[in-house]
C-alpha cells in the first residue's frame, strides 16, 4: 500500500496550510475508509452491510424506532435508511409495522433472526477489532480515543459556527 504524503513542493501550492495537518486528515479518512470496508467484507457472508449493521445494533440497544430517527443515529439521509431497511427487511433481519404513537407513521424494529444475526456479526467484528487494535495497549487505546474526541469536538464547534 502506498502511503499518503504531502508533496515537496506543499507550501509553494498552499503557503498558509500544514503539511502535517493535512497528511494526518487524509490518513485518517483512509483509515476510516479501509476499516469500513473490511467490516464490509466481515459480513457480507451474513448478508448485512456495514452499515445494516450499525442500523440493526441501534435497534437491538435501542428498541423500535422511527426511519427519520434511525437517520440522525446513522448520520444519513431518510433514502439510506430506507434502503438499508428495504435490504434488511428482504432479509427478515427488521419488520416496518404502523406506529402506535402515530398510526401515519412508520417504525421498524428488529426480528428474532435480526437479533441472530446482530450477535453473530458482533461476535466477528469485535473479535477483528480487537485483533487489529492489538498493535496498541490499552492506554495507547485511550490516548488515541481521547485525540479522536478532540477532533469530533473542534468540528462539532466548527459546524455550529457555520450555522
Amino acid at each position: 500500500m502506498n502511503k499518503i504524503e504531502m508533496p515537496v513542493d506543499f507550501y509553494e501550492q498552499t503557503p498558509d496550510g500544514n503539511a502535517v495537518a493535512t497528511e494526518a486528515v487524509m490518513n485518517t479518512i483512509r483509515t476510516a475508509d479501509m476499516l469500513f470496508d473490511h467490516i464490509g467484507r466481515l459480513l457480507r457472508p451474513l448478508n448485512v452491510s456495514a452499515a445494516g449493521g450499525l442500523l440493526l445494533g441501534i435497534l437491538r440497544d435501542r428498541g423500535a424506532m422511527s426511519p427519520s430517527e434511525l437517520g440522525e443515529r446513522l448520520i444519513v439521509t431518510r433514502a439510506t435508511v430506507t434502503g438499508l431497511v428495504d435490504s434488511l427487511e428482504r432479509h427478515g433481519f427488521v419488520r416496518r409495522s404502523a406506529n402506535p404513537a402515530d398510526r401515519r407513521s412508520l417504525i421498524v424494529e428488529i426480528t428474532p433472526s435480526g437479533l441472530e444475526v446482530v450477535q453473530e456479526l458482533r461476535t466477528i467484528v469485535h473479535r477483528h477489532e480487537k485483533e487489529l487494535m492489538s498493535v496498541f495497549s490499552d492506554s495507547d487505546l485511550r490516548a488515541y480515543i481521547a485525540d479522536l474526541h478532540r477532533i469530533q469536538e473542534r468540528l462539532t464547534s466548527a459546524a455550529e459556527g457555520e450555522g
